[in-house]
């Protein structure tokens, strides 16, 4: 059977798929003690004050109206068994003489802080027994139970990260009835109901866009009426799609869980910025590359319970600009990077791997910048379209990206939970990118998390077993089986959620992997490099757009060992230009230019996401000059990705955005695969000519080494006149020659030259100029 949707009519699919029938009788699944309740009374300016309450048999309770009575037990046993049930069952015994007025709440509150509660009025039954079932699990849920403070209804989650439950006794607003008695609490209790045969497996089946385009990423999103034990496990949920592409070849997703939040970007407090809203979902994301029809069935497994939709399909027009494919590395020009149609891929990066960085208060005290959390993306990556930044890398780091960490901020509850208002905040970052055609390399890893070294983060990191996690130390990261386990797990749900994003570059396995493990010497262990050969190889298992996947080393190109840079599992090396304190921006130019071949021999692209003074950073001048230094020594040394500045809050600070303007201008379309490169000083001086070129072209980038080497800051540029380039290996033909301001990007000088006999010497006088200057001669083609 195969469902044709009509197009552009907005549609809602509502599925009817029915289950199995089930005669099973409800079960109880625990008693939940009498003892630990508390009462509780809330002080406006000192908080909550809570009281022991004695229990027996049954649990009185005391109740003066008008007024608000509470009543909490945080002793709630085994999560599990919560999970497991279906109902709360909760029984009173109702004295005479309540007031129409009365109101009975029962609530829970989770660890993440989120309130909710079944409010209604307490009327006395016949024999005065008064036994109320709430739904905790299931679609019923959502309906039983109003948040409070926010619009998350009752969730899959909720009952895995309770953190307590309760009832009050209060007034109907405006009540003034007087009563003075108790109420008793006869018990409390787990229930488990079987599911009703008829019940559908999946509604609100819908997907947009209705008219998707080549490379444009689709989603198709749906609900549950019955929910899984845990929504991040795949041996309780494991929903996935079985794509078909027009030429009939097959494609594996998966469905990954999904909750929605409202987002204030007036509130830079990352904890503050996001209001759960909605019922969960769950999501199908898919990127097609191929026009036409595509077909798709969704297969899911629930807790044991397996289902099958009818197939769907799903019309993929061609796109409005043209569809390169995603990023690859080139195989013939090893040291570069290209899109799947061979298309040369041109980088020019920032390293923005969180909204803030506590050094960057230490080397520019005076700055303006400030944190603005996640809205520092929504005012960044406009103004990087604007000058031609096009590649960002972020971390999911514990203080920003990360899914898993201990329960220090809302979405937080250790391994194999996974934080939805961080996967929400890289939803909204990615969504970004798309818009701005940026490429964001995604760190999954960083290395404080299972480091001991340099800002480790292993006292409370949720593997760490002091925390409830399973591993004695941070070394045994690469060796646990268990600790393989959630890798895989969790790398599962980022491809699933973000795989299918055209902007996504690549995977970084780890940032500075270098400083994991007890030693910064540790990295040479063969466990590290077996590590990322086993884990780099699931991701391209199970990654349908096969991202390049890399890792990376802390301080420049020597840290790099063969072990892991060898792995074919790694398809290129990153890692940073920082040069001991002291070196200074010839340090700089030095790494650069000798990492690129030194990565030669791994027979990968090297690219520099870390670059900026040394890893103490340097002073003001030397920052602010190396911007421009080592976006131009990428350019001319085979930067696949010209290297990623780290100081992004300095480019704010200082409008340091003119470099990055001019280096696009005159290299975006400049295709410097193959071609030949030279250094030499001109006329044995100060000036630093850098080469590129082919029998048809030529490319030169001069810059004063007195200016920009020195450490004194706010020197005075000397004044050039007088100079000249001789080039003398072009082949016969007409020619255009262009000088540029290589800070600028303005073309000073423009002119057309004829070459009438191969290798002639062409010689170029070069206008006055200070700091530096470009020049490009290009072939021009046959009238």
């Amino acid at each position: 059977m195969t469902i044709r949707f009509p197009r552009p009519t907005i549609f809602l699919l509502i599925l009817m798929m029915f289950s199995s029938q089930i005669t099973s009788a409800a079960e109880q699944v625990a008693s939940l003690p009498l003892e630990g309740w508390q009462k509780r009374v809330w002080e406006a300016a000192a908080g909550p004050t809570s009281t022991p309450l004695p229990a027996g048999e049954t649990l009185p309770v005391p109740v003066e109206l008008p007024g608000r009575q509470e009543f909490v037990q945080p002793e709630l046993g085994d999560a599990t068994l919560w999970q497991q049930a279906t109902h709360l069952q909760m029984k009173f015994k109702i004295p005479e003489g309540l007031p129409e007025s009365a109101r009975l709440v029962i609530f829970t509150r989770d660890k993440d802080f989120l309130w909710r509660q079944n409010r209604r009025p307490l009327i006395r039954p016949e024999g005065g027994i008064l036994q109320i079932q709430l739904p905790i699990r299931n679609r019923d849920a959502e309906q039983a139970w109003e948040g409070k403070g926010h619009k998350r209804p009752w969730n899959p989650l909720t009952s895995k990260i309770l953190l307590e439950y309760g009832f009050a006794i209060e007034s109907e607003t405006g009540a003034t009835e007087t009563f003075s008695g108790e109420i008793e609490l006869l018990g409390a209790s787990l229930w488990k109901y079987p599911q009703e045969s008829a019940r559908h497996e999946v509604y609100d089946l819908a997907f947009q866009p209705l008219q998707p385009r080549i490379g444009q990423r689709i989603e198709f999103s749906f609900r549950l009426n019955n929910w899984p034990l845990n929504p991040f496990q795949p041996d309780s949920a494991d929903i996935q799609a079985e794509i078909t592409m027009p030429n009939g070849q097959k494609e594996i997703t998966r469905a990954f869980y999904y909750e929605d939040f409202l987002y204030d970007s007036s509130q830079w407090d990352k904890t503050r910025c996001l209001l759960p809203a909605g019922s969960p979902q769950w999501k199908i994301r898919y990127c097609p590359r191929l026009e036409g029809t595509h077909s798709m069935r969704i297969l899911g497994r629930v807790d044991g319970r397996e289902w099958n939709l009818p197939s769907i399909e799903f019309r993929v027009r061609s796109n409005i600009r043209p569809w390169h494919g995603f990023v690859r590395t080139d195989p013939k020009h090893r040291a570069y990077l290209q899109y799947e149609d061979e298309t040369p891929f041109w980088g020019v990066g920032v390293n923005v791997r969180s909204p803030f960085d506590l050094r960057y208060q230490q080397v520019a005290p005076y700055s303006t910048w400030q944190d603005m959390g996640l809205a520092a993306y929504d005012h960044l990556f406009p103004k990087y379209r604007q000058h031609g930044i096009n590649v960002v890398e972020v971390w999911m780091s514990s203080w920003w990206l990360a899914l898993e960490w201990i329960n220090d901020a809302p979405g937080f509850h250790g391994v194999g939970h996974f934080n939805q208002y961080r996967a929400w905040m890289l939803d909204h970052i990615l969504r970004l990118a798309e818009e701005n055609d940026i490429y964001l390399i995604l760190v999954l890893n960083n290395h404080g998390k299972f480091g001991m070294t340099y800002d480790t983060e292993w006292a409370r990191n949720p593997y760490n077993k002091a925390k409830g996690g399973f591993l004695e130390k941070c070394e045994d990261y690469y060796t646990s089986e268990e600790a393989k386990t959630a890798f895989r797990n969790t790398a599962d749900y980022i491809v699933a959620r973000w795989g299918a994003s055209p902007n996504l570059l690549s995977w970084k396995l780890f940032t500075e992997v270098d400083l994991t493990g007890p030693t910064i010497e540790f990295y040479h262990h063969p466990s590290v490099a077996a590590w990322h050969a086993e884990m780099g190889a699931y991701l391209k298992k199970i990654d349908p757009y096969k991202h390049p996947v890399t890792t990376h080393w802390m301080l420049g190109y020597h840290r790099i060992n063969d072990a892991i840079a060898n792995l074919p599992e790694l398809d290129f090396l990153s890692t940073d230009a920082y040069y001991n304190p002291g070196g200074g921006t010839s340090a700089l130019v030095k790494m650069l230019k000798t990492g690129v071949s030194y990565a030669q021999k791994w027979n990968k692209p090297l690219v520099i996401t870390e670059y900026g003074g040394s890893s103490y950073a340097d002073s003001m001048g030397n920052l602010m000059k190396q911007v421009e230094i080592g976006l131009w020594t990428g350019l001319f040394n085979e930067a696949g990705i010209l290297p990623m500045y780290w100081w992004f809050a300095l480019l704010e600070d200082k409008n340091l955005y003119e470099p990055f303007d001019a280096i696009n201008r005159f290299g975006a379309n400049e295709d410097r695969r193959g071609l030949e490169r030279n250094e030499y000083r001109l006329d044995n001086g100060p000036l630093s000519v850098n080469e590129m070129k082919a029998p048809d072209r030529y490319y030169a980038w001069l810059f004063d080494t007195d200016y920009y080497f020195p450490e004194v800051e706010n020197m005075q540029p000397a004044l050039h006149s007088g100079k000249k380039l001789t080039v003398n290996h072009l082949q016969t033909g007409s020619y255009t020659l262009e000088i540029w301001n290589s800070r600028s990007g303005e073309i000073l000088h423009q002119e057309k030259r004829v070459i009438s006999e191969d290798k002639a010497a062409l010689e170029i006088p070069l206008p006055e100029f200070r700091q530096s200057l470009a020049v490009k001669i290009k072939h021009l083609p046959e009238e």
